[in-house]
């Protein structure tokens, strides 16, 4: 999918029909480009919503500490919550977390972290198994919050946690008991 396609969708939902055709282009006037960049800014809120609360993008990577200390500063992608601490063997380890560094016994390990997102800008390509839909109704909804129109925002809102609890779910196949007959 790509992020124009998501403003698009946007902005029917959020009834600025007009400025679909002035999504990636460069013919948009500055008022409609000023409101086409407010919904780009809803869609980062939206998206950095469901990679840090529910989708988390993983980064796994080798640390090592320095007195038993790493901080967070040294990591190669920004961190939002540490998934797990493992030894180099692949053992797990106890760690004691700081705002700006992670503590545990031993020199090395095996750090998988949640990533902030990257911001979208227009033009990309996001690959990920969120439907337009509904990354689109997070847009709204953060869109209605911005314009301090409370009872469109609960619209969305709803839509957009019900569409990812969905989609987060763990989905099983329902084992029923098998029937015994009585005589």
């Amino acid at each position: 999918m790509t992020i124009n396609d998501v403003i698009k969708l946007s902005c029917d939902f959020v009834n600025l029909p007009d400025l679909k055709q002035s999504v990636g282009t460069e013919d948009a006037s500055q008022a409609d480009q000023a409101k086409i960049d407010v919904i780009l800014k809803c869609l980062n809120l939206a998206y950095e919503e469901i990679c840090t609360e529910f989708l988390p993008i993983l980064h796994k990577e080798a640390i090592v500490s320095n007195n038993g200390n790493f901080y967070f500063s040294e990591l190669t992608k920004p961190i939002c919550s540490i998934v797990s601490l493992k030894s180099v063997d692949g053992g797990n380890l106890k760690y004691m977390l700081s705002s700006d560094h992670i503590s545990f016994e031993g020199e090395s390990a095996i750090l998988v972290y949640a990533v902030m997102p990257d911001e979208l800008n227009f033009g990309d390509q996001i690959d990920t198994m969120i439907p337009d839909r509904v990354l689109a109704y997070g847009t709204a909804r953060e869109y209605f919050l911005m314009q301090s129109l409370s009872d469109e925002a609960t619209i969305f809102e709803m839509r957009f946690k019900e569409s990812l609890e969905n989609i987060v779910r763990k989905k099983s196949t329902l084992k029923m008991p098998t029937k015994k007959w009585h005589i």
